[in-house]
């Protein structure tokens, strides 16, 4: 065995030595400067060192410095503090840190000098809590120092004993899977792993049949003293991967999928053929370690783990036949690569081995041609491309569900992650009436237009009735060819589509041919959209994807395409505000549309259009519905009109009656005394409801003047006039946490040792389940059942579920507290202890 780990060992240091060559190779100065000198600002701590915290643990386990970390030391250091610097820290009684190592894409054929440095520093056990603060604090402004320079750098503190204990558990962020995965994990760091400094990772160094027979043999080497484990680092071995990590892997990549479209794809795809073979999965890192060992692999040429992974991807699609999809995924891995472009007549290895794998797929210069200038793509083609993502990550999440049906997964991932996890999916994917969709900016630089026409359509046998676009100037001929851009049943959402995906510019021209909207209307309704929202918004946060998506900003928008006042002809000076909805011997509402755009805290945009006499009506009713009791007020509520007459007047009450619906329903403000409002010659009475407003037409009423439009909103309801709604009590705390599209179920324990369940919908409608007995985990496998369940009928679902792309069952538990009833999701740390 000692032949076996010495001849191992070499092996193993020469490819990383080339691993770091290629890592080095045709990056910017400043990525290589700060490559080589992490493994000596983690050994030693001095104030003139970047990274410098006091009292920081420091040393690594066999380390020394290299000539460019001594010339480094030379410059930054005076001579005589160099000497007696390195002298005082020639050795360290206890080194913190056991080893530091590099994974992902670093020195593949992916790496860009976009590329972040994932380093995995494993150190002692036994390092206190506080020690371990000060060392995160270190790393910190090490990673702070790299940014200066634009390398990003993310380090991961491990302990070796925690990790193997399947304790790995951090909060999920985008650079971090949290509880989603393990086995996985590990799978991805052994096979793309490079040793900075300190300690060799045993398991790379032993080859063993079975790695269910991991943990025995280590113990066997170690009591025959073959193995001391004191010169190595061990994060374990790959032995059983279950269902369920499967799945939370996928679903982690899937979110990864929104951002990094091209990267997390393939990973994606790797994902659904190690389940398709499950449970007979043969990772690669198991595959690669073996060739290497065995003397399979040839070091010279070197493992790519990137490589390694769209070589099985390819098999897979192949075997399945679905060679579109196999094509999609190489245009990714494609563009990903290629992001390396190098300068004129400067050689590029990544870039040519690229070249040598479009020939083996058979590309024609054309494909390759389109692909090299996708800075300069247009909205049809960045379309096709976003269209074609959604496709396939589609095709792979409904894998997913069939491998989670099979393998009846019960999902193991915490449920605060399953529910971050699914509403980023459900934000960034799932299409829905009035949703602007945001195609992902890494699929085209600049989609501007230099022309943008809009052109109204009514009553045409060719065309379907609404609002179309071109990007170019008026042309009848072009459009009817038909070369339209996007289409809208809506005005209001066509402009919002074309401002948020930057097609809509300061600098773009705009033209308009319809009936109802003038030129200088669509222009100014164009400036008051972009100085209310600002194209570039912050991310939604995970603390933001928690809550209610509740609404953030919000402009309403009265009479832009359809105008009541347009053809009046007995113009007042004066007018009530009461009149303004019932105007004239005709009892017209001045109100002929309005449109709403807002944007919410998951940073979603969505529209709505209301038209006809009631459109003030629908719109309050709608609007209600969507603020949630005890949110915040939005940020920005701004009101434009764009009347020919009584602008002002519209505005201002339309103003004052969109502030008292938010104020009431969210409950910072007290209802009005009166309730009553008369729209196009009807009357109605308002009822605030938990859920929003109800309306009651009353017929053979009058309106005093105490019920003035200022005054109309009431919270008293008439015995007379019923509201139409009536819920059950439930605790009100739920209100909170109620996210329209999701399935939510809430669990309160009685002191019976039975317990209440209540159910929102997607429509946050309740229903409530009384005194169930039982226990809580076996109610949730059998609503997951359900959920998973194909072809689901009224007998077999006394849940009424509906299965949709994003809408996973959420789990939560109502807990009494001495400060009130709180809310954590089912299983969290807090409901468990």
């Amino acid at each position: 065995m000692k032949f076996d780990l010495d001849k191992a060992k070499q092996r193993v240091d020469d490819l990383d030595r080339l691993r770091i060559q290629r890592a080095l190779s045709d990056t910017p100065e400043s990525f290589q400067h700060i490559f080589k000198l992490i493994p000596l600002l983690l050994h030693f701590n001095h104030p003139d060192l970047p990274g410098y915290v006091s009292d920081a643990p420091t040393g690594i386990a066999h380390f020394s410095p290299t000539p460019f970390q001594q010339e480094y030391l030379a410059h930054t250091l005076t001579d005589e503090s160099v000497k007696n610097f390195l002298k005082k820290h020639r050795t360290f009684e206890s080194e913190a840190i056991l080893g530091v190592y590099v994974m992902g894409s670093i020195a593949s054929i992916a790496q860009t000098p976009q590329s972040d440095l994932d380093i995995w520093l494993c150190h002692r056990e036994d390092l206190s809590p506080s020690a371990r603060e000060l060392l995160q604090q270190k790393v910190e402004r090490i990673q702070q120092w790299a940014k200066r320079v634009h390398v990003e750098m993310n380090f991961y503190l491990m302990d070796q004993r925690r990790f193997r204990c399947f304790r790995y558990v951090e909060p999920m962020t985008a650079e971090n899977c949290g509880s989603a995965q393990y086995m996985l994990l590990l799978d991805e760091f052994y096979r793309s792993a490079i040793r900075l400094a300190g300690k060799p990772l045993l398991w790379l160094h032993l080859l063993i049949e079975n790695e269910a027979d991991y943990e025995a043999e280590i113990e066997r080497l170690t009591q025959t003293q073959q193995l001391d484990l004191n010169d190595w680092v061990d994060f374990g071995g790959l032995g059983t991967l279950s269902a369920n990590e499967y799945f939370g892997a996928t679903l982690w990549q899937l979110y990864k999928g929104i951002d990094y479209p091209y990267k997390s794809l393939l990973k994606i795809l790797l994902l659904e053929t190690y389940s398709w073979r499950y449970p007979n999965t043969y990772l690669i890192s198991r595959e690669f370690k073996h060739a290497l060992l065995t003397g399979e692999l040839n070091v010279a040429h070197q493992f790519d783990p990137y490589l390694a992974m769209l070589q099985r991807v390819t098999a897979y699609l192949t075997e399945r036949k679905e060679y579109k999809r196999l094509d999609f995924v190489r245009c990714c891995f494609y563009i990903k690569v290629h992001e390396n472009e190098a300068e004129v007549n400067k050689s590029n290895w990544r870039l040519d081995a690229l070249l040598k794998l479009t020939q083996q797929w058979g590309w024609h210069c054309g494909q390759v041609e389109l692909l090299n200038h996708r800075q300069q793509w247009k909205i049809k083609q960045a379309e096709k491309m976003h269209n074609d993502l959604i496709k396939f990550l589609m095709l792979s999440y409904r894998n997913l569900v069939n491998f989670a049906r099979k393998h009846q997964v019960n999902v193991s991932i915490m449920p605060q992650d399953m529910s971050i996890l699914t509403r980023k999916l459900y934000t960034a994917f799932e299409e829905l009436p009035g949703k602007v969709t945001l195609l992902n900016p890494q699929f085209a630089v600049d989609l501007s237009e230099r022309y943008l026409t809009f052109i109204e359509v009514r009553n045409n046998r060719q065309f379907k009735d609404g609002w179309y676009m071109i990007n170019q100037t008026p042309d009848i001929h072009g459009f009817c060819r038909p070369r339209y851009t996007e289409y809208s049943q809506s005005l209001n959402k066509l402009v919002a589509w074309a401002y948020f995906n930057r097609l809509l510019t300061a600098n773009t021209e705009l033209f308009v041919a319809s009936k109802n909207v003038e030129l200088n209307t669509l222009r100014q309704f164009v400036t008051d959209l972009r100085l209310t929202f600002p194209i570039d918004n912050a991310s939604a946060s995970n603390s933001d994807l928690s809550h209610p998506c509740e609404i953030r900003s919000l402009a309403v928008i009265i009479n832009l395409t359809q105008d009541p006042t347009a053809h009046l002809t007995d113009i007042k000076s004066s007018i009530q505000s009461s009149d303004l909805f019932s105007f004239g011997v005709n009892e017209e509402s001045l109100v002929g549309s309005i449109d709403l755009t807002y944007r919410n805290v998951w940073n979603e945009v969505r529209t709505l259009h209301f038209e006809g006499p009631n459109a003030i009506l629908l719109a309050l009713k709608v609007l209600s519905n969507k603020i949630y009791r005890g949110a915040p007020l939005p940020k920005s509520v701004q009101v434009f009109c764009y009347s020919r007459y009584y602008r002002r007047a519209l505005r201002r009450i339309v103003t004052t009656l969109i502030n008292k619906c938010i104020s009431i329903q969210i409950g910072a403000a007290q209802p009005p005394k009166n309730n009553l409002l008369r729209v196009a010659g009807k009357n109605w009475q308002f009822f605030f409801e938990e859920r929003g407003i109800s309306l009651q037409e009353i017929h053979n009423a009058k309106l005093t003047k105490t019920s003035q439009i200022d005054t109309a909103l009431s919270y008293k309801v008439n015995p007379t006039y019923p509201a139409v709604v009536k819920h059950h009590k439930y605790p009100r705390e739920i209100d909170a946490f109620a996210s329209e599209g999701f399935l939510q179920f809430f669990f309160e324990d009685n002191p019976n040792g039975s317990f209440n369940v209540y159910i929102l919908d997607e429509l946050n409608r309740i229903e409530i389940y009384r005194n169930c007995d039982g226990t809580k985990e076996k109610k949730i496998h059998e609503i997951n059942r359900i959920y998973q369940a194909s072809g689901l009928d009224e007998n077999n679902n006394p849940y009424k579920i509906v299965q949709r792309d994003f809408n996973y069952p959420q789990f939560y538990q109502l807990l009494t507290t001495k400060d009130g009833m709180t809310i954590v999701p089912f299983h969290s740390r807090l409901a468990l202890s």
